[in-house]
């Protein structure tokens, strides 16, 4: 079954807008596959300072046709209530409806099949659809005026096809940022463009050009890495989730790296010296 990648690539993405941005998108995108007729059998979004990024799995090419019966007029009824219901249930002559009755007598329904949409066709007006009413609490217009999202929007990667072939680009534009398939990794590290196909390949290119996706991922390096630094030197690492949280979404590429300050200057009690730490250089405390 094909699947769906798309990223949008901004500016800078606040830590703390991050989780709720990504579960946002996918809600989004979701609701609206599923309201147009489309399922899908899986879905996960990702969040860095630079992306969000949705992979849907599972979606069909096209919707699945829907038939429904129009009621009409009365058997007998004026000439202009037919011509209305002809026209309304798209039938050339009452010959292509049928008669049915009820205690009131008789009167004419029309078998209606609604085709089902291509699933590109959807995409092609949902995503943009709700790039324009995406829920930040915080945003900002440039360029034209018209859009508004957390930092610049700078551009959209945004496929759709299976695995057996080339994914299509599916095509829109927003505020003159066209979707297409080209991407970059690191601000400093990977800036160079690239192109990404399905979502297997985005995530090992990214890698390549120093980014990881996951915050989960993100978090796991930062912990381990701290604790083995620690250990290390004979300290103990004072965990702290929030903080965590926090600073898996300050960075692509974490390296964990192990400072110290002179023995004079930590002669404050622990919790302010903590806190300090913490609020102003979101960096965590080691203890002996």
């Amino acid at each position: 079954m094909p699947e769906l990648l798309l990223e949008l690539f901004s500016e800078e993405i606040p830590a703390r807008m991050q989780k709720k941005a990504s579960e946002d998108l996918k809600k989004m995108i979701a609701d609206g596959l599923v309201a147009a007729g489309l399922t899908y059998e899986g879905a996960v979004a990702f969040a860095t300072p630079r992306r969000l990024t949705l992979h849907m799995t599972g979606i069909p090419v096209k919707g699945m046709d829907v038939r429904e019966e129009k009621k009409g007029p009365r058997v007998g009824a004026p000439d202009q209530a037919i011509q209305g219901f002809l026209k309304g249930a798209a039938i050339a002559s009452l010959d292509e409806a049928r008669v049915v009755s009820d205690k009131k007598g008789d009167y004419y329904v029309a078998d209606m099949v609604k085709a089902g949409r291509r699933a590109i066709d959807v995409l092609a007006e949902l995503v943009p659809a709700t790039i324009r009413a995406f829920p930040w609490p915080k945003s900002q217009r440039w360029g034209s005026g018209t859009l508004r999202w957390v930092r610049p929007l700078h551009s959209i990667v945004c496929t759709f096809g299976s695995d057996l072939e080339e994914p299509e680009i599916v095509p829109f534009e927003v505020d003159g940022i066209h979707a297409g398939n080209i991407t970059r990794g690191h601000r400093f590290m990977g800036p160079a463009p690239f192109s990404v196909k399905r979502f297997d390949d985005y995530v090992q290119k990214l890698q390549n050009a120093h980014v990881i996706l996951d915050p989960e991922r993100r978090k796991h390096i930062i912990l381990e890495d701290a604790k083995s630094l620690a250990f290390a030197q004979g300290l103990e690492l004072v965990e702290d989730e929030g903080l965590l949280d926090e600073v898996a979404g300050l960075v692509e590429w974490p390296v964990t790296l192990m400072g110290a300050f002179e023995e004079e200057f930590l002669e404050v009690p622990a919790e302010v010296i903590r806190a300090t730490i913490r609020a102003n250089q979101k960096c965590f405390v080691l203890r002996s």
